[in-house]
C-alpha cells in the first residue's frame, strides 16, 4: 500500500475530475453495459446525497468512494486505471469505515469479476445473490 495516499471529503470543484474517473472506469470495466449508454452525468445521479471521499497521490485524484451513510452502503468505488494496484481501493474502504462505521455493504455485479476478487481478498463475504436482469452479489464487511 502506498503510504502517500491522502483521503479526504470531495470538494465540488473536484467533481469534473470525479465524473471523468467514473466514466472511464465504467467504460473500461463494465463490459456487460452498452458503451454508448454510459454518460458523464451519471456520476451526479449515482452519488446524490452520498458522502464522497477522494483518494489522492501527489495531489492527483486516484479514485473515490461514495457511501449512502444511513445504510452504511458503498454505492460506488472507482480507481483510475493508472493507480490500480497502489492500495487505493483498500485505503478508501478503510476511510469509509472511519466515516460511517461497520458493517459496510455493497452490491457487486456478477460480471464484474475483478471487483469481486478484490472485495473477497479484503474480507468481504457474499450475504445474498440476486438473479435479476443484472445479477449481483450483496456483500458485507464486518471488519
Amino acid at each position: 500500500m502506498n503510504n502517500n495516499i491522502l483521503i479526504e471529503e470531495a470538494r465540488k470543484e473536484e467533481y469534473d475530475e470525479l465524473r471523468e474517473i467514473f466514466l472511464k472506469s465504467r467504460q473500461e470495466n463494465f463490459k456487460w453495459m452498452d458503451y454508448d449508454s454510459i454518460k458523464l452525468e451519471d456520476f451526479d445521479s449515482s452519488t446524490e446525497g452520498e458522502i464522497i471521499l477522494t483518494a489522492k497521490i501527489n495531489d492527483d485524484i486516484a479514485g473515490f468512494v461514495s457511501i449512502w451513510e444511513e445504510d452504511k452502503f458503498i454505492h460506488n468505488l472507482f480507481v483510475s486505471s493508472e493507480f490500480k494496484g497502489c492500495g487505493i481501493g483498500k485505503a478508501l474502504i478503510k476511510e469509509s469505515i472511519k466515516a460511517v462505521g461497520l458493517p459496510l455493504t455493497l452490491k457487486c455485479v456478477k460480471e464484474n469479476t475483478n471487483a469481486f476478487k478484490f472485495y473477497s481478498s479484503q474480507g468481504w463475504r457474499v450475504v445474498e445473490e440476486s438473479k435479476g436482469a443484472e445479477p449481483y452479489y450483496l456483500m458485507k464487511y464486518e471488519g
